[in-house]
């Protein structure tokens, strides 16, 4: 046997990875690991949105969904609501079913999805760029505190958009260098799964198409055959098959009922994009702008470093992600002839498209969980961009690349800092509130019988933290209207006849809906009752953010034998009184 028979007979083995292979893809690990860490630090000072628990409404009663079937004898839930799937909820049903709902069980799932879209989005640079703009893009996710703060709390929801997204956007890649069918399949799957979760998937689509079109039209057209064209339409039909059928069912009622056209607050909306990019858009939002009138408990050790880089800092105002995105758009001239000017351009047409697209539809755009499904894509054109410019400075291409990326995350982190020092010194906002903890801890040892929510932001979150075992009721459906009919004065009559009923409501001052708590307290009035308060619930800084209520005949009105603030002695901890009193 001659010695190129020999070789040929040899088995053939696959390439081992170099050791800077090794090593990028252990320091991207570690920067998903970094992500999940910050989450973690984040996850207990925030108290539960509304919107954040509501696809728990397929899974806890009272349930609510807009769309089931029957399969197999069995209901299963298909659509929350118009444009929002079950796909969430799908995936938790395992994960409650092993971890009890709680506020960890919550977020620790989407914390990890982040990371791993961190993952992917590190493959995805690495297929396009190379490995230097991989690190970076992967480095400027993993420490972006937008992205960092609407992934932890996940109330877009947006975690699921971004890893369908990145994993569509990778498969394609990877189909367009292979050419295996498997992979084009599997990016429209999840491409359909995007649009069963939410709809508003088609705005990322429609970026990605465009983009596609203007920026890689031979690539589009040589791959665009019919058998190709079918497992493509076949694979997102399967993904989004549940929205297909509920619109099928509801004269497209997804399109007709959220697809309206507006110009208003473009400039709020534009001035927004500047803010996420900076990580100061949810400060007042999620996170308190004004002091606390009490400190709270004493701070841990972790809190006090928190502080005191801070102060450090100065408080800092921005990160650096703004300025980086800039400065990349000015480096596209001058790296037009590199092989950087495709994927830039290709970023930008989808930021541009797709902001569009939310900009112009009425009442989108203008909250920070629409403005973030642009991410990461300004991340890719920042590190395609520097990676390519630090390139031409051999051979301090790896100093300097390194250095401007670490100062653009330092700068992020600062802020994530600042976000964690004012939770901790001030507490998160209203429609975050850490007071829902006790009164959702109140509500479940007290045992009482209905329970009437009279302000929103409170109803999806009590079912969530009670585990579905409260009855919990809407109460202020009929008072926000501007005129009752007789049908709605017979349901609030019965509502104010339910002695086993008690009622949750805002406190003065802190109302989302405003004017339901007047208008209910003239109703009762008129019928001769007065409001008999049984629990002030404060949140860990001491201010009182919900009352816990009945409506009782002004001769039998007593003064409950209840206190009426709430002891609490960290971020999750209580001390509920264990009954009601008639």
């Amino acid at each position: 046997m001659t010695d190129e028979t020999r070789s040929a007979a040899a088995p053939k083995t696959a390439p081992v990875p170099d050791r800077a292979a090794r090593a990028a893809a252990a320091f991207t690990l570690l920067l998903c690991l970094g992500f999940v860490l910050q989450g973690f630090v984040l996850i207990p000072y925030v108290g539960v949105q509304n919107d954040e628990a509501l696809f728990t409404a397929a899974l806890y009663e009272p349930v609510w969904i807009e769309y089931k079937e029957s399969i197999l004898g069995r209901t299963v839930p298909l659509m929350l609501m118009s444009y929002l799937g079950t796909l969430k909820a799908w995936l938790y049903a395992p994960v409650f079913a092993l971890w009890p709902p709680s506020v960890f069980s919550l977020r620790v799932p989407v914390v990890v999805i982040g990371a791993v879209t961190i993952w992917l989005f590190f493959l995805l640079l690495r297929d396009i760029s190379g490995r230097r703009a991989a690190l970076a893009g992967a480095a400027l996710l993993a420490f972006d505190t937008t992205f960092l703060l609407t992934t932890t709390f996940d109330w877009g929801p947006v975690a699921l958009q971004h890893l369908l997204l990145i994993g569509g956007v990778l498969l394609l890649v990877r189909f367009h260098r292979s050419g295996k069918l498997v992979c084009l399949g599997a990016a429209f799957l999840c491409f359909g799964l995007g649009m069963w979760d939410k709809a508003i998937f088609v705005w990322m689509l429609g970026g990605l198409g465009v983009g596609a079109l203007v920026v890689f039209p031979r690539a589009v057209f040589s791959r665009l055959t019919w058998r190709n064209l079918a497992v493509a339409v076949l694979c997102f039909l399967i993904g989004s098959a549940p929205l297909i059928a509920y619109n099928a069912n509801h004269q497209l009622k997804t399109f007709r009922g959220n697809a309206r056209y507006s110009t208003a607050e473009l400039d709020k909306k534009l001035h927004l994009v500047r803010l996420c990019l900076e990580g100061s858009s949810l400060l007042g939002y999620v996170v308190r702008n004004e002091p606390a009138a009490s400190p709270g408990v004493p701070p841990s050790r972790l809190e006090a470093w928190s502080a005191a880089l801070n102060d450090f800092a100065g408080e800092p105002e921005s990160g650096l992600t703004g300025v980086a995105f800039v400065l990349a758009l000015a480096l596209l001239p001058w790296l037009w002839t590199t092989p950087a000017r495709k994927p830039m351009l290709f970023s930008l047409v989808f930021m541009v498209v797709t902001w569009v697209q939310m900009a112009f539809t009425q009442e989108a755009g203008g909250g920070t969980h629409h403005t973030v499904l642009l991410w990461p894509f300004p991340q890719l054109l920042i590190a395609v961009a520097f990676a390519q410019a630090a390139g031409a400075l051999r051979p301090a291409a790896v100093p300097v690349l390194a250095v401007l990326i670490a100062a653009v995350c330092g700068s992020n982190l600062l802020m994530t800092n600042r976000h964690l020092t004012q939770l901790v010194e001030r507490g998160s906002g209203p429609v975050w509130t850490d007071a829902v903890f006790p009164l959702a801890e109140y509500l479940s040892t007290a045992s009482p019988g209905r329970v009437y929510v009279m302000d929103w932001g409170v109803f999806d979150v009590l079912r969530f933290l009670g585990h579905g075992q409260l009855r919990l009721e809407i109460g202020s459906d009929q008072v926000s209207k501007e005129s009752m009919d007789d049908e709605d004065r017979r349901i609030l009559n019965e509502i104010f006849s339910a002695t086993d009923a008690v009622f949750v409501g805002h406190t003065e001052g802190n109302e989302v809906m405003e004017g339901v708590s007047e208008k209910m307290r003239r109703e009762a009035e008129a019928r001769g009752l007065r409001k008999n308060v049984l629990k002030v619930i404060e949140d860990r800084h001491g201010r009182p953010l919900f009352e816990v209520y009945r409506w009782t005949p002004v001769k039998a009105l007593r003064v409950p034998a209840y206190s009426t603030t709430n002891s609490v002695s960290g971020p999750m901890a209580f001390r509920p009184l264990n009954h009601f009193s008639n």
